[in-house]
């Protein structure tokens, strides 16, 4: 697999993108949900049995239970709200982003499924540890090896516009496919539009396994680093 020249993660980077990558796999798991609301609920019923801590004790968990309810909902129906939608557009290289083992094998398959369709020549795949077992699983189901291709550099969806510029904008190739999941479409498209492609969004479903709890994490996660990319400038064009 064809690899950036410079493939070089900061520590900070991949030390912030392995917490949160961990913390939302704890405040994912059910278990740890239920002990949340638990701790959640003696807290209420210690501030009840007290009157001089009642109101902000019951006011402050009934707000942390609101929110952990409430805003990975709205997160996740605003940002599939303003998440293009697709076309049927023609490009020269479909790009498919990482997200975790988990979700490795659908857009795999949603991949194969567009170049099947002659939407573009090429599959790129982009992601730390994605990237190679999205490429062998497309060369395993009898893809041709030259229409195979990706950076196995990206930690990040910064790093996924930046180490795919660096193989991609050399050979001439700007109008892409952006295959990933609708809550992470948004950002990834400004993101990689600031990096030179022109962008064709393909939404990838979420694998059957996956629990709501979890998609209503991510959706979470994804409003709040689209506002963050957004204060960092990162939607804006690079020279």
């Amino acid at each position: 697999m064809l690899k950036p020249p410079a493939c070089s993660t900061n520590d900070i980077t991949e030390e912030w993108v392995e917490f949160t990558g961990r913390l939302l796999d704890l405040i994912s798991t059910p278990a740890v949900a239920i002990a949340i609301v638990t701790v959640l609920g003696l807290l209420i019923v210690l501030g009840l049995r007290r009157r001089q801590t009642r109101r902000w004790v019951v006011g402050a968990c009934l707000g942390l239970i609101g929110a952990a309810l409430l805003l990975p909902m709205f997160s996740n129906y605003l940002l599939l709200s303003l998440s293009p939608n697709h076309t049927s557009e023609s490009a020269q290289a479909i790009v498919v982003l990482g997200r975790g083992q988990l979700m490795q094998k659908i857009r795999a398959e949603v991949a194969a499924d567009l170049l099947e369709a002659g939407r573009a020549p090429l599959i790129f795949a982009s992601g730390k540890g994605d990237a190679p077992r999205i490429v062998k699983f497309l060369n395993e189901q009898g893809i041709d090896p030259d229409q195979l291709d990706g950076e196995a550099c990206s930690r990040t969806t910064l790093e996924n516009a930046k180490y795919s510029a660096q193989v991609l904008l050399p050979r001439g190739i700007r109008r892409i496919i952006l295959v990933t999941d609708a809550p992470h479409m948004l950002r990834s498209q400004l993101t990689f539009r600031s990096r030179g492609f022109e962008v064709i969004p393909h939404k990838a479903p979420f694998p059957p396994g996956l629990s709501r709890y979890r998609i209503q994490a991510l959706s979470l996660k994804e409003a709040i680093s689209f506002v963050t990319y957004g204060l960092l400038g990162r939607y804006l064009p690079k020279a």
